[in-house]
């Protein structure tokens, strides 16, 4: 008798209590399964990057929350290029986004997916919390902001500043119109319309740019690549002094990873006297310098100077900023 015919004798109860048995198998295997599918596709969701309609979403509870003058801060870091996209420069401008860093703020508003804390605001005090879908929002005081008397970045112009070679000694002529140059993926950072052009080609300028950093984070600075002998040097004039000169240098990601250029060396200089040096290594990435100024410490009116020289000019993409605090 084969499987058919034993299958046609068995009787429609007995094919009854088959089918409701294996039903019963099937939801006793089945209901965890799916239980355990939930739990995946949650853990998947939970940790899958914001998209950009999320961040849209949390725009108008930031603007909310943040005052006049707070940084915004995206925790993760790497997300911070999807967060400016969608919230734009009004709530995180340019100037803030390429910070040298935080210490200058007196507060500052981080925007937390996935879990994740910003290192840099460590030793900020909450003030406010709030949570808006898969994102924390979070209003953290500054114990002890800087007081910063003058910002050089923000005076690379003629009317503050100028610009000039010293072998052969050439001034740098200054150019309102210059063609922006940019030297795309592995190139050279920007440089912008507004630049002091010195002689020996283009890469022998000084002006206001963005370079991304040894961990390809964006930092607003004073371009001035050394030439070939001498120093090129930016003298500020009339600049109301604080107790230190105070800023940071690096070179742009892709030449300082090579670790084969030869270190660049930056010299203060406070009415002719040079109040510090520091020099840069490739690997050193944004490095911070700090450099009291003892008698000159105060002065409503003095003259600095930052000339940069290196024994071997060739690749040398360095970038600074600096103020007086």
């Amino acid at each position: 008798m084969n499987s058919s015919q034993r299958y046609e004798k068995t009787s429609p109860v007995t094919r009854r209590r088959g089918r409701s048995r294996a039903a019963g198998l099937l939801a006793l295997v089945g209901l965890p399964a799916l239980g355990l599918g939930e739990l995946a596709m949650h853990v998947h969701f939970s940790e899958r990057a914001p998209d950009f309609d999320a961040w849209r979403e949390v725009k108008a509870p930031l603007a909310a929350m943040k005052q006049p003058g707070d940084l915004v801060v995206v925790a993760p870091a790497w997300a911070d290029p999807a967060a400016r996209r969608a919230l734009g420069d009004e709530l995180m401008p340019l100037r803030d986004a390429a910070r040298p860093d935080e210490s200058r703020y007196a507060a500052a508003v981080e925007i937390s997916a996935l879990g994740q804390r910003a290192e840099e605001l460590a030793g900020f005090r909450e003030e406010a919390r709030q949570e808006h879908g898969g994102f924390v929002l979070r209003r953290l005081v500054n114990p002890s902001p800087a007081r910063v008397a003058y910002d050089f970045v923000d005076h690379v112009a003629p009317a503050s500043a100028d610009v000039r070679v010293t072998d052969p000694p050439a001034a740098c002529r200054w150019n309102p119109r210059a063609r922006i140059a940019a030297g795309g993926l592995g190139g050279h950072p920007t440089f912008p319309a507004e630049r002091f052009e010195c002689p020996g080609g283009p890469f022998f300028n000084v002006g206001v740019t963005v370079i991304a950093d040894e961990e390809f984070r964006p930092r607003r600075c004073i371009w001035s690549h050394p030439p070939r002998d001498g120093e090129i040097v930016t003298r500020f004039r009339d600049v109301p002094l604080g107790s230190v000169i105070r800023g940071h240098a690096g070179m742009y990601w892709i030449i300082e990873r090579e670790r084969r250029g030869a270190p660049v060396t930056l010299s203060v200089r406070v009415n002719g006297e040079t109040v510090g040096e520091a020099t840069h290594a490739d690997g050193d990435g944004w490095a911070a310098f700090e450099f009291p100024l003892a008698d000159h410490a105060g002065a409503a009116r003095a003259e600095v100077e930052f000339a940069v020289k290196s024994a071997d000019y060739t690749h040398r993409h360095y970038c600074f900023e600096a103020d007086t605090r």
